[in-house]
């Protein structure tokens, strides 16, 4: 107990990181688009760039790494991680900082896999959910202490030392997972042939497309988080960095009930749990125009905007050991891929709906992605369920 309790805490500082390393320069854009002589449009492609760099790279980075065992190639994912992010903190141009934040994409997909890979494998199968859910909370936590660090440091002493601070942090992480991460685990387990072959697997494709837009409904309101506040909700500009973090707190606890969520019949709970994504989006599409009712409605969502990705993991886990067992170090990828796809679907939805219909509309949008989600999801359930009747019946009779 006391050896996974190390092993789960230096994973959730690896992925705390490696969120600060990914969304840091969201509080920085302005000041690097003065230094490098570009605009901050150009230097926010970047944010998009990054996410889609993880989505399309990490199935590439995961299929060199089978050369390692998973200790030293997550030893040499983080280390590559911190090299490049010494990398940006050089970069004397734009172009030098777009490749080495592509890079660092990569690599933080590659060091994430590996995490949640050596996690199911090593912790004991109950406080598994419990410990992916810790991991993936290292990103919420980055977003509301890192990201704000980070930004205070790149603003006061110029935007490189936020990228110094990070690959500081990063090298105390690499010296703690040398220590703790043991030492007899296996070789990486995922050429192109078992990712293809998984992908192929219907029933995979099926449980991919969950996160992709359970995700993105959350993003079609939190890409468009700034505006509404201003505009439909009437906040003032004094108060929106106060709501965001309390909103940031928030979803830590929408963590530690995505750990609850993936126990037990996990995916009968997530079904349920979109409904409540799509009532809780309804609502605050009503309470939206009214300040106060709004902000509560908005803290809900915060509440629920994490919920899903433990349970999403397991499954992809899952599906993989029953499908393509092969495959199932690839398998630990899944949700960063799917997640940085889905970010990338809610932000575009959200941006056609804001375009087309106005800020006003995007909870609708979210909820009816929220519905779609919950179907996708009711008709997997349903295919496991028939499974085990099936496989009963067959037991039954032999």
């Amino acid at each position: 107990m006391k050896k996974e309790n190390l092993l789960i805490f230096t994973f959730t500082l690896l992925a705390f990181i490696l969120g600060t390393t990914e969304y840091v320069i969201v509080g920085l854009l302005t000041p690097i688009a003065d230094s490098l002589g570009v605009s901050v449009a150009q230097t926010g492609i970047m944010v998009s760039g990054f996410a889609i760099a993880y989505a399309a790279g990490t199935p590439f980075v995961m299929m060199a790494a089978g050369y390692f065992s998973k200790r030293n190639a997550l030893l040499l994912g983080a280390s590559l991680v911190v090299l490049c992010t010494v990398g940006s903190a050089l970069s004397f141009s734009y172009p030098v900082l777009f490749l080495t934040r592509m890079a660092t994409a990569i690599f933080c997909g590659l060091s994430v896999s590996l995490a949640v890979s050596i996690c199911s494998d090593y912790v004991s199968p109950e406080r598994r959910g419990l410990a992916l859910s810790y991991i993936i909370g290292g990103f919420t936590i980055a977003n509301v202490l890192g990201v704000p660090i980070g930004t205070l440091v790149g603003l006061h002493f110029e935007w490189p030392a936020a990228f110094w601070l990070v690959a500081a942090c990063g090298v105390i992480s690499i010296l703690l997972l040398y220590r703790i991460v043991p030492r007899n685990l296996p070789a990486v387990q995922s050429s192109m042939k078992n990712q293809i072959k998984l992908m192929k697997n219907p029933r995979v494709l099926v449980a991919f497309f969950i996160p992709i837009i359970g995700i993105g409904a959350i993003f079609v309101i939190y890409t468009y988080i700034n505006p509404l506040m201003l505009e439909t909700m009437n906040i003032s500009e004094g108060r929106t960095s106060t709501i965001l973090l309390i909103y940031g707190a928030v979803t830590i606890l929408s963590n530690l009930l995505g750990g609850r969520i993936a126990s037990g019949n996990y995916m009968a709970k997530l079904k349920t749990l979109f409904l409540v994504h799509a009532v809780v989006y309804a609502i605050f599409g009503f309470t939206v125009p009214f300040t106060w009712l709004g902000i509560i409605s908005l803290m809900a969502i915060a509440l629920i905007s994490f919920s899903i990705n433990a349970a999403c993991q397991l499954y992809f886990i899952h599906l993989t050991e029953r499908y393509v067992p092969e495959a199932k170090d690839f398998a630990a990828s899944l949700l960063p891929i799917s997640a940085n796809i889905g970010i990338a679907v809610g932000s575009s939805i959200g941006a056609f709906v804001t375009d087309h219909y106005g800020l006003r509309y995007l909870p609708l949008a979210a909820a009816i992605l929220a519905l779609i989600a919950f179907a996708a999801t009711a008709y997997s359930y349903s295919l496991d369920q028939s499974d085990s009747k099936k496989a009963a019946l067959k037991a039954a009779t032999e």
